[in-house]
């Protein structure tokens, strides 16, 4: 029994080495390239539905002692279909804010990464507030209708037991 395990052991191993000399042995170089525009019909990826929308509006503003100091805003109605301009408009107000109250401060700007906030104070008994604003909206309320609808169709047409 021992030595008939042993033969169907070294009988896989044997056939695993000849498969893999067989995968060695194949080569695409000679196979024939599938045009680009073919590929792109069975390629899969993320398409956002024509009846979803998406927008969002960043705002970003400092006050010292109630007083607004600085203000940054941007607002893309259809994410989707986003300009250039607009693009341009979301870099600038997501950049760096910094905010300097009173003598003496300096800063390099140029540590810091994007979308970064310094507040620099000198003054004692200042009141400093700054608020980032993030507003996303989606319209997915009708989009869940009609997954909700194509679900019941659905069900209500299949016929219990029946595939």
């Amino acid at each position: 029994m021992r030595a008939r395990r042993c033969r169907i052991w070294v009988g896989c191993i044997a056939a695993g080495i000849g498969a893999m000399a067989t995968a060695d042995e194949l080569s695409f170089d000679d196979a024939t390239r599938v045009a680009d525009a073919a590929l792109d019909e069975v390629r899969g990826g993320f398409e956002i539905p024509a009846i979803l929308l998406a927008s969002m509006t960043l705002e970003r503003s400092a006050y010292v002692n109630g007083e607004l100091v600085l203000s940054r805003s941007v607002s893309i109605p259809d994410i989707a279909n986003m300009t250039s301009e607009q693009a341009t408009a979301l870099a600038a107000a997501a950049g760096t804010l910094l905010i300097q109250n009173g003598p003496n401060n300096a800063f390099n700007v140029a540590d810091l990464g994007p979308a970064s906030t310094v507040i620099q104070n000198t003054l004692s008994n200042q009141h400093l507030v700054t608020l980032t604003t993030l507003s996303v909206e989606v319209n997915s309320l009708g989009a869940f209708r009609e997954l909700n609808f194509q679900d019941s169709l659905r069900d209500s047409l299949v016929i219990p037991g029946v595939r």
